[in-house]
């Protein structure tokens, strides 16, 4: 039987449209659990919770999150990546400081890129800190949030590196970068100590160019 070009294009818009269905009930989902989780934490926050503030069955969130832990996975890792769904180290922000060639400027890119991830992540992040004591799969994301965040800010090392040498070895900056940036450490001087962004990212970006940076002077 002779395929039908109408038919071919007809078909292809199904399933283009079934894509876009499924990715905007993702979508929905991940919103509701960022609300739940945040109204009533991990324990408080049920499945059944999630599916009826997206307003969609419980199947449906157990047939693509499989459990509330990935749920949470996930949902971090929006929240760390923002709109754009590639990888941080291939984003925009990332990229324009790699390709700067001042350290200065460099670190200034930086401090204006993480204080949007912190400011979404960062409670998220809390959430699963406080769950981990009581549930070893919150413990094991934990550790792996920890993992890929020391794995993304090597890439602000190596951009910092190649423009001059550093004050520390590579591995002991991406460690201090790693702890100057801790979700832990931006909910204590934003929510706690009331820091506007402004004052955070300033912070941020002198401390880092103290302590890295052989030529501290210039601001």
């Amino acid at each position: 039987m002779a395929v039908v070009p109408g038919d071919v294009k007809r078909r292809r818009y199904r399933s283009e449209r079934r894509r876009e269905q499924a990715e905007q009930t993702r979508e929905r989902v991940l919103d509701a659990a960022g609300e739940v989780f945040q109204q009533r934490g991990y324990e408080g926050a049920s499945i059944a919770a999630i599916a009826s503030e997206a307003r969609v069955s419980e199947e449906t969130i157990y047939a693509r999150f499989q459990n509330k832990r990935t749920l949470l996975g996930e949902l971090v890792r929006r929240k760390v990546r923002g709109d754009d769904p590639a990888p941080v180290p291939e984003q925009k922000g990332p990229r324009a400081l790699a390709a700067a060639t001042d350290q200065h400027e460099q670190l200034r890119l930086f401090a204006a890129d993480i204080v949007l991830r912190l400011e979404r992540a960062a409670p998220l992040v809390a959430i699963v800190a406080g769950a981990s004591r009581s549930h070893p799969e919150l413990a094991q994301l934990l550790a792996r949030l920890h993992a890929e965040r020391l794995k993304n800010l090597r890439v602000l090392v190596d951009a910092l590196a190649a423009n001059g040498p550093l004050r520390l070895p590579n591995d002991e900056a991406v460690d201090t970068v790693w702890a100057l940036t801790s979700p832990e450490l931006h909910q204590l001087l934003s929510r706690v100590r009331g820091w506007t962004r402004r004052r955070y990212c300033d912070w941020l970006a002198d401390s880092l160019a103290q302590l890295l940076l052989q030529d501290s002077s210039r601001r």
